[in-house]
């Protein structure tokens, strides 16, 4: 990370002089292409060409350096045809022209094309590269997000360190309104803490003992000291902004079919401009006459817009995108959530609030609800599963202990298998043991569903011991959400691994007519995979880890989750708050994008016709003159570049009001 910074430094330091240097080139280009003009336009004389050389020359030499340097190793790489082609070829076809004309005596010169193109061009380079740091933004203010220094507590001392020297297992100490130097767990104290610079969330996270911190977050106004869990790289933040980086170089679909096009484009202008100076060549018409359509036609076309059209939005959008708490992790799927039309959303901990709370203990004959609920706890205490935690948390907050197990089996999508006091424990899914359940509690069990609650069996040694049902309210937001969703157009599906008449009660209060109940986890990837063969674009909602093979076969996979969670997901699109809210965002903020793609490609395919054919001579009949220069040309591709500049900024300024 710090590597990093200092990277960042010298690049700053390197582009602050590299911009003073343009400024001046400018700077003497402009002063002296107006000479130029002026001594053109006011004075007629053989001599003056002389002068008009001297004052191009600079500018040929200087300010087209950078143009004929790129040239020579796109020719050397055979790298294809790119734009330093085209500049480079039609000013020096220019100068060359103007300077045999000066040296012959001819008196007809181009050097105001040539240093105008010139000039203007490399007026051009610099505003879009002024406009591209711009949107560098994002990056930068995430390196600046870590601290430079920490305080870390050793043999009960506090002791400032570089922030780089923190390792795994460290105590730092963290006073009210300092930065958080890197990832960690709370081990001492109480505090607020300002997370969203990371996740976008606007209220500040109450944190104490055993809560997880992330680096670069603030400190609000309580002491704490956490224990440093992970350091440099591995940090929530170096994940961030390797997944900003990344997604920002990476190519969509659309932006590789322009970049095609750019490819094809160029070697049809050329032969576009051969074609048309030598058409007014063979109609009698002077040989300047046919170098200026020529460097023209070169200049006019120049397809820079086309090939910043598509870039640029993506590189706005994911960086839009991420100072929200969202983590587009390439282009592509930007392209791919402005185009989905099915989104299946998991129901635990999704749709749901993820906060599982037990309703019912109903134990079998010869059992009480604390037996039952301490032989489920016991089996369940080392799962991660929301009922499992439901579960042990119960029986915690009842004061009941556990008992020893001695082998601990989890069984993916049907429940748990241990073995506690000589005896198989089971505690999961009734339709697993469905043989050991007696007709009148398969009654019960149907009843609870029908509420909307999960129920869960114990049995030991195939006997059932009891019933513990569970009930999981939908997130406040939910119905919000997918009212906004269908709205949009979208067809929402629930998918879930409960029984039907559970996923039944729960999509009811949400407002979701298709559902997929008693899915397995692995099962989800294959009901995404079945909507995708009939020809749905799908994208699958889940919190990133147990709905991982469905995240990964999804057109697009949203993960919601905490900012912790960044590095571990599965999704391709991240929603570092848990809100129901950004999924919206996320989809509103793709279709807006790339509804600024699809225009900017029009303007530049539009201004493209119109001014090729002006360019080539085809109003020459009509009006009697070429209405274009290479001069106005090369100022018709700032206008082009600028509005396609202009229009892909408004992305800055995109919101969604809730």
């Amino acid at each position: 990370m710090t590597e990093l910074g200092c990277v960042c430094c010298t690049n700053e330091t390197e582009d602050e002089n590299a911009s003073k240097n343009s400024k001046y080139l400018i700077s003497m280009g402009l002063a002296l292409t107006v000479a130029i003009v002026v001594l053109e336009t006011f004075f007629d004389s053989p001599e003056i060409d002389f002068i008009l050389l001297g004052l191009a020359t600079p500018i040929q030499v200087i300010l087209g350096k950078p143009f004929y340097v790129r040239f020579y190793y796109t020719i050397k790489h055979r790298s294809g045809f790119t734009v330093d082609i085209l500049v480079v070829i039609s000013t020096t076809v220019a100068y060359v022209y103007s300077i045999l004309s000066t040296l012959v005596g001819t008196h007809t010169t181009f050097f105001e094309a040539s240093t105008s193109v010139l000039t203007i061009f490399f007026i051009g380079e610099y505003i879009e590269a002024r406009i591209r740091k711009s949107t560098s933004g994002s990056i930068r203010s995430l390196l600046e997000l870590r601290p430079k220094t920490a305080t870390i507590l050793k043999n009960n001392t506090e002791e400032t360190i570089q922030a780089d020297q923190i390792q795994v297992d460290d105590i730092i100490v963290v006073k009210p309104g300092e930065k958080i130097a890197t990832d960690g767990v709370v081990v001492y104290g109480e505090s607020s803490v300002d997370e969203s610079m990371i996740t976008g969330e606007s209220l500040s996270v109450d944190k104490g003992i055993g809560d997880k911190v992330i680096g670069g977050t603030i400190n609000k106004n309580g002491y704490i000291q956490f224990k440093a869990t992970s350091v440099g790289s591995h940090t929530v933040l170096a994940s961030i902004i390797g997944m900003v980086e990344q997604a920002r170089a990476s190519k969509s679909h659309i932006q590789r079919v322009a970049d095609k096009a750019v490819r094809h484009f160029v070697p049809i202008l050329f032969a576009i401009a051969i074609a048309s100076s030598l058409f007014w060549l063979f109609s009698l018409q002077s040989i300047p006459f046919a170098l200026t359509v020529f460097a023209t036609v070169l200049v006019v076309a120049c397809p820079c817009a086309l090939g910043i059209a598509t870039p640029m939005v993506v590189s706005l959008g994911v960086d839009k995108a991420a100072r929200h708490g969202v983590l587009i992790k390439g282009g592509e799927y930007l392209e791919k959530l402005a185009a989905v039309d099915t989104i299946i959303f998991d129901k635990t901990g999704t749709l749901t609030q993820g906060n599982l709370q037990i309703t019912d203990v109903i134990p079998s004959n010869g059992y009480d609800t604390t037996s039952v609920l301490q032989v489920a706890a016991s089996a369940e205490l080392k799962s991660e599963h929301p009922i499992s935690k439901a579960i042990v948390t119960k029986a915690s907050y009842l004061d009941i202990k556990p008992l020893e197990i001695t082998s601990f089996e989890a069984l993916s999508g049907h429940g748990i298998s241990v073995v506690c006091e000589q005896k198989q424990i089971f505690v999961g899914r009734p339709k697993t043991k469905i043989e050991t359940i007696p007709q009148d509690q398969l009654m019960t069990i149907s009843d609870l569903e029908s509420e909307g609650k999960t129920v869960v069996i114990v049995c030991s040694d195939n006997k059932l011991i009891g019933l513990i049902a569970l009930a999981d309210t939908p997130r406040e937001n939910a119905k919000h959400i997918v009212d906004d969703l269908k709205k949009m157009g979208k067809d929402i599906i629930m998918i879930s691994g409960d029984n039907q008449q559970t996923a039944n009660a729960v999509a009811k209060q949400i407002g979701i007519k298709h559902i997929l109940a008693q899915v397995l986890p692995e099962q989800k990837a294959l009901q995404v995979k079945r909507l995708q063969e009939e020809g749905k674009r799908v994208a699958m909602v889940g919190d990133g880890i147990n709905d991982a093979p469905a995240l990964t076969q999804a057109d697009v996979g949203i993960a919601i989750g905490s900012g912790t969670d960044v590095a571990i997901t599965s999704g391709h699109v991240i929603i570092m708050k848990s809100d129901l809210h950004d999924v919206v965002y996320a989809i509103k903020l793709a279709k807006y994008s790339f509804a600024k793609i699809k225009q900017n490609l029009a303007i530049s395919f539009t201004y493209n016709a119109i001014t090729i054919p002006i360019a080539a001579g085809i109003l020459y009949g009509v009006t009697n003159s070429l209405i274009l220069s290479p001069a106005l040309a090369a100022l018709g591709w700032i206008v082009s570049d600028s509005s396609v500049f202009g229009n892909s900024l408004l992305v800055r300024r995109f919101t969604l009001s809730y």
